[in-house]
Formats: C-alpha cells, sequence, structure tokens
C-alpha cells in the first residue's frame, strides 16, 4: 500500500504506526453425537456464525466508508458497494437457515399428527358421530 494511504488508514481507525494487529478468533469445536451431527448444535453454531460475519461487516463497512470519503476514489466506492451486497447475501442465508431448520422439524414431527380431516358423509351423520362421543 502506498504510504499515504497507510497514513490515511491509521487517521481514520485512529492507529499509530505502519502495523495493525489482528485479533484471531480460535476456532470451535463441533461436537458429535453417537456419529450424527446434532441438528441444534449445528443451527446454533451456524447462526453465531451468520451473526458474527455480520456483526464484523458492519465494522468494516463504516471504516470503508471513511477511506471512500476520504479518498474520494471510485474503486473505494465499489468495494463499498460489494461489501453492502455481501452482508445483504449473508442475511438473507440467515434468514433461509431459520426457513430449513422449521423444515426439518416439521419433518421430525410425529407423523401420526392429523392436521386436516375430512368425514365424508351427510350433517347428520356427522352429527351422530359427535353426540356418540359425548
Amino acid at each position: 500500500m502506498k504510504k499515504s494511504t497507510v497514513e490515511k488508514l491509521n487517521k481514520v481507525i485512529d492507529v499509530t504506526g505502519d502495523l495493525i494487529p489482528v485479533e484471531i478468533n480460535k476456532k470451535e469445536k463441533v461436537t458429535v453425537k453417537n456419529g450424527t451431527n446434532d441438528l441444534t448444535d449445528d443451527y446454533d453454531f451456524s447462526r453465531n456464525q451468520y451473526h458474527t460475519l455480520i456483526e464484523k461487516g458492519n465494522e468494516a463497512l463504516e471504516e470503508l466508508l471513511a477511506v471512500a470519503k476520504e479518498s474520494e476514489s471510485a474503486r473505494a466506492y465499489e468495494v463499498t458497494a460489494q461489501l453492502v451486497r455481501t452482508l445483504s447475501d449473508t442475511t438473507k442465508e440467515l434468514l433461509e437457515l431459520q426457513k430449513s431448520k422449521k423444515e426439518i422439524e416439521k419433518e421430525v414431527k410425529d407423523p401420526s399428527t392429523v392436521n386436516n380431516s375430512l368425514f365424508i358423509g351427510s350433517t347428520k351423520e356427522l352429527q351422530d358421530l359427535l353426540n356418540k362421543k359425548k
């Protein structure tokens, strides 16, 4: 990077020196129960990952906007627009994760449960049937 760009970034981020330390997160272990991944654990892990990505992306977006305004570079604005699109896609994926979890849980439900039932017969036969149950 050009020295002037580094100086501008350091000024925006309020950092002194040429190097910016980066903290690396330790990876979480995914537990395996009886040879299969537990749906809830995987869902929680994925959801936390999406939330982390979105939070970090929002922080990066703020910094990129500051750099784009400072440098008035078309490329900086292009990168900012790409990050906005990526954050939008990640948010949609988070919602799709929720939807897929609900679908999986619906499939796992007890199949003997009858949600919709249809009676074929006359209204008199239906009333007789209901009166017998009372």
